[in-house]
């Protein structure tokens, strides 16, 4: 079920008992639909991680829990030639580890992903390995990647979509938004 601009501006899909995901008030709406905002936390997120990446590799920030939300990912840069870290949330969904991206292809980190698919590491938590990365594609099983992580990490769901296990149910939940505007990749452990 797809959406109208004004339920898209709104987040509702005028059903009433029908909520679209993600919700206005979360980040992930706001870098989707505001491009002010977009910038704005693109331009704090780009400062903090010029801490946390040294912190996470030196394995202190997994020492405090934060490798069960934030992996570190390392990609070859398609200019420079040379290894970047991206600290970037995930979710375990069926045990494979998924990305979900509001800024799509346009991610640096993306990009150089792709330049040099074969150089993609990821250090989760005191883990480090090198990961075969898959962007997901097909609208039905990115419809199904976010049941199964409301299904599996509630939790998560509520941080990235605004998800409420007390107020919303599958039955009446519209991911459209998140199939048309949300990138997916999942990563598989070489």
């Amino acid at each position: 079920m797809g959406m109208n601009a004004t339920e898209i501006e709104t987040g509702e899909t005028g059903d009433s008992n029908v909520r679209a995901f993600p919700l206005p008030e979360t980040n992930l709406y706001k870098i989707i639909a505001d491009p002010e905002y977009r910038k704005t936390f693109h331009d704090r997120v780009k400062s903090g991680n010029r801490m946390m990446a040294p912190l996470y590799r030196l394995r202190i920030l997994p020492l405090f829990g934060l490798g069960k939300q934030i992996m570190l990912l390392t990609t070859r840069g398609r200019v420079s030639d040379r290894l970047r870290d991206t600290p970037i949330g995930y979710f375990r969904i069926d045990g494979v580890i998924h990305v979900f991206s509001g800024w799509g292809k346009a991610a640096n980190w993306y990009k150089n992903m792709s330049a040099h698919p074969d150089e993609v590491y990821l250090q989760v938590g005191f883990q480090r390995f090198r990961a075969r990365p898959e962007v997901v594609e097909d609208r039905q099983e990115l419809e199904q990647a976010n049941r199964r992580l409301v299904l599996q990490d509630p939790g998560g769901a509520h941080a990235l979509m605004g998800w409420d296990p007390e107020v919303d149910s599958l039955e009446r939940t519209d991911f459209s938004m998140m199939v048309e505007k949300v990138m997916v990749v999942r990563f598989y452990p070489v």
